[in-house]
């Protein structure tokens, strides 16, 4: 598939049918952690994109955001922009115009292990973001970003440029550039095999009869 539509076809789809996928290949380890998650509640919410990741380096002092400025301006179309602190600065990590300026770069949405603030101006403008917590406290004399498009961890997860980022109401989930095509591969039987298991539940047919079948459950 092309990158794009490997990102249509996972916003079909929902992370722990992924992950399951995922787990039976042995691509182990690539949910972030759960307190990551989505700054809105909508459970029908679906995001693919290609990991832009980003570095924060937590500091005492004073760091301009020039490095910053140069990251939104520089983001790519199709991204989902990921920014992790080395540790917590208890600040915002994303706010609303770094979610402005992303989505009229392109971006599907942000990613941060830290805060989010400005969270009705995000709303307003319906950029998907995910963190840690709300903060309304500024990254400056707590953090800097240090470098962006480069290997990052974030959730106990390594993510690499090109790494495709999919996160729903139930978490977020990084597939490796080089799993891509073999994760897609089994997620058609996967989603087959769950939907007609669930069908099958629907109509009153035993939950044990239909794992004999679909190993799904």
């Amino acid at each position: 598939m092309q990158t794009s539509e490997v990102l249509s076809f996972l916003e079909t789809l929902y992370t722990p049918l992924v992950s399951d996928a995922m787990d039976k290949l042995g691509i182990k380890d690539r949910v972030l952690d759960r307190s990551i998650q989505s700054m809105f509640f909508d459970p029908h919410l679906k995001v693919a994109g290609v990991a832009y990741p980003c570095r924060v380096i937590p500091t005492n002092e004073y760091v301009e955001i020039d490095t910053l400025l140069e990251m939104v301006d520089s983001i790519l179309q199709d991204s989902i922009v990921l920014v992790a602190a080395d540790a917590d600065i208890d600040a915002a990590l994303w706010g609303g115009m770094m979610s402005s300026r992303s989505k009229a770069r392109g971006a599907r949405g942000a990613v941060v292990n830290g805060g989010v603030r400005d969270i009705e101006q995000i709303a307003n403008i319906s950029f998907p973001v995910f963190g840690a917590y709300r903060s309304v406290k500024d990254i400056r004399t707590r953090g800097f970003m240090a470098e962006y498009n480069t290997k990052i961890n974030i959730g106990g997860v390594e993510v690499s440029p090109g790494d495709i980022i999919f996160a729903d109401i139930n978490g977020v989930i990084s597939i490796p550039a080089d799993e891509i095509d073999r994760v897609t591969g089994s997620l058609t039987e996967a989603l087959d095999h769950e939907n007609r298991t669930m069908s099958g539940l629907g109509r009153g047919e035993s939950a044990k009869d239909l794992y004999s079948v679909y190993k799904a459950f």
